[in-house]
């Protein structure tokens, strides 16, 4: 049986993430475009979790792989742009690295924290240049990811 505050917490963070979609893509795409955008973005994070979780049930070190690979997935979509195609897939592949081995000490938190960062990434995107944002991208993660493990050291220490 599966959390009723980690489903909403699940719902809350696809919804974060669609609606970055839609305000980073609203001036290129126009509002109806950037609002399909939006719900497929919130589709996709939302059955992404489905995935995780449901594979949790029966493999966990499935699900671990699983989270790695869609953090990778996630970092090489925002960042493909800025950094290019030479770059950003090694930047992938180390977030995704990070994000499955924190993964094995705050679960799904991590996977949430990066989805956080990479959403404060794509609208500071809109007004910064790349290496200021690229900074605060990595500041947000390691303070989302640090607070993720304070959240999950407090629930551990109240079972």
């Amino acid at each position: 049986m599966v959390d009723f505050a980690l489903i909403a917490l699940i719902a809350l963070i696809a919804a974060y993430a669609g609606g970055v979609a839609t305000v980073v893509r609203l001036r290129p795409a126009g509002a109806r475009r950037a609002l399909l955008e939006g719900a497929a973005t919130t589709a996709g994070v939302a059955a992404a979790f489905a995935l995780m979780l449901g594979l949790a049930r029966v493999w966990l070190p499935g699900t671990v792989i699983v989270a790695a690979l869609f953090a990778g997935a996630v970092l090489h979509i925002t960042l493909v742009r800025d950094l290019g195609t030479r770059r950003a897939p090694v930047a992938a592949a180390a977030g995704g690295l990070l994000i499955g081995a924190s993964f094995l000490f705050v679960s799904y938190l991590a996977v949430m924290a990066l989805i956080g960062a990479a959403g404060v990434y794509l609208v500071l995107r809109l007004w910064l240049r790349t290496r200021p944002a690229l900074l605060v991208l990595g500041g947000t993660l390691g303070a989302l990811l640090t607070a993720a493990a304070g959240v999950f050291a407090v629930a551990l220490a109240t079972m």
